[in-house]
């Protein structure tokens, strides 16, 4: 894929190398994932699954070449633009200290937008597990190329738009602590590793989200909702959770206001772009031209059509 070779010339030209180390459980994991795709594939041939499990697959690999990418980034050593993102959000009215008094004095509010902001994950073996349980592979397919987009588009932003963070510049907690004294965490000791050269090594047990501007969370909380808007009954939940996502970016991410507005239009520009190459291609051709699968001659992942909703 071409965000693989991205993200492995940037590691490149970025002198960064990384650890792997592989427990026996996810090994196991690996190993039975391996297995079903060669029975579905070979053995047993059955189309559906077999293209489900290379889409998931592909997410996988897309969500590690995206971490690869955000910490290639971080090794530029342009200055800091903290300065102006928080004058940005003077300008446009975020009061930061406003909002966290209002959270701090809410516990209830604090925990439903943390336990948003980490949910990540989960929404995406959502988007996977709904997008096959209801045969709408053309969505996830749609997904992990907007993915993709974002993700490539949210690294090449940071790399001219630096920033530490919010509790950084705003809110001068110590920068030599990864531990908070509140017990929150921050990424910053990483963050200057990467751009002083002292870390050259990604530590796969430990990535962090190391970009400021624009905000990923944000970004992928839009791709959350519109990968899964056709299937209605899902908008009662993704909207509502994505919301208070966005909502906790501030707090949780330690993220400026703009960077908020940042990510929205990455999220914007990653649909707009994947729509225009599924409407490019025209409706009955294969947006990917990937290789024709043993079972049926058909390519792994199917024909991936614009559909109006």
């Amino acid at each position: 894929m071409a965000i693989a070779l991205l993200a492995a010339l940037s590691l490149s030209l970025a002198g960064l190398g990384c650890s792997i180390e592989v427990s026996a459980d996810t090994l196991v994991l690996m190993s039975c994932y391996a297995f079903c795709a060669i029975y579905f594939s070979f053995v047993r041939p059955n189309p559906k699954i077999a293209r489900g499990l290379i889409c998931f697959g592909q997410l996988v690999v897309v969500i590690l070449m995206g971490v690869m990418l955000s910490y290639a980034a971080s090794t530029v050593p342009l200055p800091y633009r903290d300065a102006d993102l928080h004058a940005m959000d003077q300008w446009l009215g975020f009061d930061r200290a406003g909002y966290l008094a209002v959270v701090k004095k809410h516990e209830g509010l604090r925990n439903a937008l943390s336990l948003a902001y980490n949910s990540m994950m989960s929404q995406n073996i959502l988007v996977l597990a709904a997008a096959i349980l209801t045969r709408r592979l053309d969505r996830l397919q749609f997904y992990i190329i907007a993915f993709a987009v974002a993700v490539t588009a949210t690294a090449a932003i940071a790399c001219f738009i630096p920033a530490a963070n919010a509790i950084i510049y705003v809110d001068r907690v110590a920068t030599e602590l990864s531990t908070l004294p509140d017990g929150g965490h921050s990424y910053f000791p990483v963050l200057e590793g990467l751009r002083n050269g002292t870390l050259r090594v990604i530590d796969f047990r430990s990535v962090e989200g190391l970009i400021s501007f624009p905000s990923f969370h944000t970004a992928n909380a839009i791709l959350f909702v519109w990968a899964l808007w056709p299937i209605r009954i899902l908008r009662f939940v993704l909207v509502p959770l994505n919301l208070l996502l966005i909502a906790g970016t501030p707090l949780c991410g330690a993220h400026y206001g703009v960077d908020v507005i940042g990510g929205a239009a990455v999220a914007c520009g990653a649909i707009a772009a994947t729509t225009w190459l599924v409407r490019a291609r025209g409706p009955s051709s294969d947006l990917v031209q990937a290789i024709p699968s043993p079972i049926d001659g058909k390519p792994w992942l199917g024909p991936i059509r614009f559909s109006p909703d």
